[in-house]
């Protein structure tokens, strides 16, 4: 008689490549908050919250090219498993150069835009930064899609450590230097571009194997969906700190950037889980197991959430002045709301990722529909931060209800 296999217990099986990604996520995004905190104590108010709107925007704008990351890691992870390393990569190879066109051709949109603004007195020089940071930001998801599918753990947490190192690097020394947020966003672009290079470098075995191939199609309907998926759970949790830069007045959008900025802490816990789960549910091809993995990363994530809400709500007061200073004192009874909100923006990004993993990726049609949502409550609700706020909890919610429903629904 064979011996019966063992329970399967997922939650153990994420637990080491889980915790080393996690922790180097979290010393990173540390290095992220320690720029913001800084640069918020550098600058005055405006310009920081100047700075941060372009951050913002900088930010969305490297999110739909995630979807060649979730896109690349499933071909790689599938590939590498059934024992084809030149499949994997030519998926690799064949996303990076299908990328770099779109790299070059933003940059070159910037470069053509930043003469006229400049002569029309409306921040070329800022534009054209954005647009250099976001070039480069496009091609690096394809490239850490390639370490997160061959189960490179430990060196795609070193890649999340070099991205902030360097960016803080940069940011901290021109802002010291009495550079205004243009320069630092300059900063920003050359640090992007910097990680880029450095992180292909241990690619180079899984590109050079990589098989001749038929070009593989970026713009498909897959990729679209998730493009769209990715963007909109950034654009979600994010987008009301642009709604205050143009609502309030410099001093309130400020300090509500201050609160955005340290609520959003809660968006670090899923990337560890999600990190590890993908390659591994991209593989399962069991409903079942795929369903205990789900559960295992929620269980997980609204843990550490709920702990993290706890703390940040309670010590509200301490940690904004402590860290931000005095004159962002109005950002504290902001804190533990929006964090709550974070927190379920935090699990929508683990069903989000989940379905991706199994190329399942049109539940971005409902979160189309609650930034549809969200855009007119915004537009009806921006008198008082608080209104915000609410409007950030209450889409929260709806997308996580709306997550469990589509999974039980379609699966």
């Amino acid at each position: 008689m064979e011996p019966v296999a063992p329970p399967e217990r997922p939650a153990r099986g994420l637990l080491a490549p889980g915790i080393f990604v996690a922790l180097a996520v979290v010393v990173a995004n540390g290095l992220n908050a320690f720029f913001q905190v800084a640069l918020a104590r550098i600058l005055d108010p405006g310009e920081y919250s100047l700075l941060l709107a372009l951050v913002v925007i900088t930010l969305i704008a490297a999110v739909p090219p995630l979807a060649f990351q979730a896109a690349v890691a499933r071909e790689v992870a599938v590939a590498l498993a059934d024992e084809r390393p030149g499949d994997a990569g030519a998926a690799l190879r064949d996303t990076v150069r299908g990328l770099v066109p779109w790299a070059l051709a933003v940059l070159a949109l910037g470069g053509i835009a930043y003469p006229v603004l400049s002569a029309a007195g409306r921040g070329g020089a800022a534009t054209f930064a954005t647009a250099a940071t976001i070039s480069a930001a496009l091609v690096i998801p394809a490239v850490w899609g390639g370490l997160q599918g061959a189960r490179l753990f430990v060196v795609l947490g070193l890649a999340h450590l070099t991205f902030s190192g360097t960016r803080l690097g940069a940011g901290l020394g021109i802002g010291l230097a009495g550079g205004d947020a243009a320069a630092v966003m300059g900063g920003l672009a050359g640090a992007t571009a910097l990680t880029l290079g450095l992180t292909l470098l241990p690619l180079r075995d899984l590109w050079s194997a990589a098989v001749r191939s038929g070009a593989h199609r970026l713009a498909t309907l897959p990729n679209a969906a998730a493009a769209t998926g990715l963007t909109l759970l950034t654009a979600l949790p994010s987008v009301d700190v642009l709604v205050a830069k143009l609502a309030f007045s410099p001093s309130t959008a400020g300090a509500y950037g201050v609160a955005s900025v340290g609520a959003r802490v809660q968006l670090l816990v899923p990337i560890g889980v999600t990190t590890v789960l993908f390659p591994r549910v991209a593989i399962l091809r069991d409903r079942a197991r795929e369903r205990r993995h789900l559960l295992a990363g929620l269980g997980v994530v609204a843990t550490v959430s709920a702990v993290t809400t706890a703390v940040l709500w309670s010590f509200s007061g301490p940690l904004v002045r402590g860290v931000f200073g005095h004159k962002y004192a109005a950002a504290v009874p902001w804190l533990g709301p929006l964090s709550l909100a974070m927190a379920l923006y935090a699990l929508a990004t683990v069903y989000m990722y989940h379905f991706l993993s199994l190329a399942r990726a049109r539940f971005a049609l409902v979160l189309v529909g609650a930034f549809a949502v969200q855009l007119v409550l915004f537009a009806l609700l921006h008198a008082r931060p608080a209104e915000l706020i609410g409007v950030q909890i209450g889409v929260a919610a709806f997308s996580v209800a709306a997550a469990e429903a589509w999974h039980l629904w379609r699966h």
